[in-house]
């Protein structure tokens, strides 16, 4: 049904211990939540919104000021859009790289490079993310001091990727080994990445610039604007600000709708997933699938789904930014209805 499909702000749930650094002093006060497909979470214990596959996968962290999420690495893409405080995304495996992020802000983690997050504001901050592919490629791997000072507060880490949490009486499965830590040699292929080398992974709100694309839905007036933030560097069809962060592909592209005040895109539809993120004002939305119809408002924080094939629209109600996340490296143009 359509309205399982769209996931108010209120309603995100989150695990306390999704990872293996989730009780260690400095990163224990940390939220994770998996909105949309499983994601990397380690804890057999995290809540799903909508489980339904994607291709990619949609999540958030939530932190208090001064925590930190520790550095770790993935397989597939990382995406960051900055909601609510200010952030300090760090990188490489001394940690010393870094660049601020401020709300609406994006950045693009490579894979096979370490990377860890702080909220650096003065309140209670959200990101959400965006994770390349449906399994995000097996896991998180961790730098070896993440191992180590979980080590006494409750977490074991299996071999399989799978978190153990000893302080809620769960037991290590005969059989199974704990994680090992990375050895020098290991360590030694992960990428380095320079601030100026990493400055072509991120997108500042402020710099957005509309879209020149005519293959995007047509809009109602100039105070509505597509703008082309992440996808492949080579598209033909749309200029992206962001370079994604997986050589092979992330598996999505961003968009977004930036408006001054009120307006709308006509209908259209589209072959691929695309889910709409509401960072900042009030947008209304109309979706039509298989004899089913819809309409909705959605405020800061929310998001919806739109099925492939769907028909549907948006109206700006009021000054904002909504992002739209599209399946595939190299999506079909919408097929304007």
């Amino acid at each position: 049904m359509l309205k399982e499909r769209l996931i108010k702000y209120e309603d995100l749930i989150p695990c306390k211990a999704a990872f293996i650094d989730a009780k260690t002093p400095g990163s224990d006060l940390k939220d994770n939540y998996s909105i949309i497909g499983g994601g990397v979470s380690e804890s057999t214990h995290q809540k799903v919104n909508l489980s339904e596959k994607h291709g990619f996968c949609i999540g958030a962290a939530g932190q208090p000021p001064r925590v930190k999420n520790s550095p770790h690495s993935h397989f597939t893409a990382e995406v960051f859009m900055v909601y609510s405080s200010h952030w300090r995304f760090y990188w490489n495996n001394d940690e010393k790289s870094e660049i601020i992020l401020h709300p609406g802000d994006i950045i693009s983690l490579p894979t096979n490079m370490f990377r860890g997050f702080e909220n650096v504001g003065d309140e209670y901050g959200m990101i959400f993310s965006i994770l390349g592919h449906d399994d995000a490629g097996g896991g998180v791997e961790w730098l070896p001091r993440v191992i180590e000072e979980a080590q006494g507060h409750g977490l074991v880490l299996l071999e399989n990727g799978k978190l153990v949490d000893t302080t809620i009486g769960e037991t290590v499965p005969e059989g199974m080994k704990p994680m090992p830590a990375l050895t020098k040699e290991q360590l030694e292929k992960f990428d380095q990445y320079t601030v100026e080398e990493m400055s072509k992974h991120v997108g500042f709100v402020g710099n957005y610039k509309a879209s020149t694309s005519k293959n995007l839905p047509k809009l109602s007036s100039e105070s509505i604007r597509w703008i082309d933030v992440l996808g492949p560097q080579d598209s033909k069809a749309y200029n992206f600000a962001v370079k994604q962060g997986d050589p092979n592909g992330d598996g999505f592209n961003v968009f977004a709708l930036q408006c001054d005040s009120q307006g709308a895109t006509g209908k259209y539809s589209r072959d691929e997933e695309e889910v709409l993120l509401v960072h900042r004002g009030e947008f209304e939305i109309y979706c039509s699938y298989k004899g089913e119809e819809l309409k909705a408002t959605l405020k800061n924080g929310d998001i919806f789904t739109f099925p492939k094939g769907a028909t549907r629209s948006i109206e700006a109600k009021t000054y904002g930014l909504a992002y739209f996340v599209v399946g595939t490296d190299y999506p079909n143009n919408p097929k304007i209805l």
